[in-house]
């Protein structure tokens, strides 16, 4: 006789739209067990892989997002962004400006009485731009501040990772960080891929100069730096001398801030991929809490419709 697969109906109707049963999350010791076909009935489903499994029920491979080491990092880095957008980028907005300090000047010189309007106007004019050579440094500075901060926070944060796994070195750097994943590698044979062969190292190399060359203000990371990302220098005359401020000669602005912070993710999945065995696809989901958060949201909406905080 042919085998048949083993059913087991659930009796749905005796479960209110307040439990997570109702939506075919059905707990055992702690973990999710997942109906599917009850669960897309309200929700769609992330992956249609999940149908096709041999168990009754299905089981996410991990528990939490930071399960993941994929997701670490990208939780590590959406924080530094939220950061950026709503604390240093608005406190930055703050700094009076060459305009405002011209339109203020203005003002109070005109409300002198002593001066003509021709007057004020050129004093006003003289107060903005006197204010601008100190206005770029002071904002310069800040870009600065705030990307070598993130770039150490990142640094330590790969460290933490790989320490993890079972790194017990001393030291770190780049270079060990890129030695050791490659040790990670099950290559079946084929020789490990190195970082410098990652689609989007690039990213993460442009960033680690930048942050050398800040660090250290020497004419060999200004070289290294100018050779692989002249884009990131502006030194038409190669005057550049070791000891002389990296702010005077490098580019770094907002925008570029942001450029890394949307684009490093690409680079650490690939870590995660190749060091780690992960698909930086399947981890957005394939755990515990993504199911239960999507169950227990519909449950909120129903007995609290008006979003009012638990603290209320």
């Amino acid at each position: 006789m042919k085998k048949q697969s083993r059913v087991i109906r659930q009796n749905y109707e005796k479960y209110g739209a307040d439990q997570l049963a109702f939506y075919g999350i059905l707990m055992k010791s702690g973990r999710v067990r997942l109906d599917s076909k009850r669960f897309r009935k309200f929700f769609p489903l992330p992956d249609e892989r999940i149908e096709r499994r041999s168990s009754v029920y299905y089981t996410p491979t991990r528990v939490k997002a930071s399960d993941y080491v994929c997701n670490v990092f990208r939780g590590a880095v959406s924080e530094i962004k939220h950061l950026w957008i709503n604390e240093f980028s608005k406190a930055i907005q703050l700094i009076k400006t060459p305009q405002q300090v011209e339109d203020d000047a203005r003002i109070g010189l005109i409300c002198n009485g002593i001066f003509e309007f021709d007057e004020a106007e050129m004093g006003a004019r003289f107060e903005g731009a006197m204010r601008v050579p100190e206005y770029r440094f002071v904002i310069k500075s800040l870009y600065a501040q705030f990307f070598h901060q993130m770039m150490a926070d990142l640094d330590a944060l790969c460290l933490r990772v790989v320490v993890n796994q079972g790194f017990s070195g001393d030291r770190f750097s780049r270079q060990i960080f890129d030695t050791y994943i490659q040790g990670k590698q099950n290559s079946k044979g084929a020789p490990a891929k190195k970082f410098e062969d990652y689609e989007h190292y690039h990213v993460y190399d442009e960033a680690y100069c930048v942050w050398n060359f800040l660090k250290h203000n020497a004419i060999s990371a200004y070289q290294v730096l100018k050779e692989r990302y002249p884009d990131r220098i502006y030194d038409p005359n190669d005057d550049y001398r070791s000891g002389q401020s990296s702010l005077s000669v490098i580019k770094l602005d907002e925008k570029y801030i942001l450029y890394v912070l949307d684009h490093i993710c690409d680079f650490f999945d690939e870590v995660c991929q190749h060091g780690f065995g992960e698909d930086p696809k399947t981890a957005e989901w394939d755990y515990d809490d993504y199911f239960l958060k999507i169950a227990n949201d519909s449950i909120e909406s129903i007995e609290n419709p008006l979003g009012i905080p638990p603290w209320l």
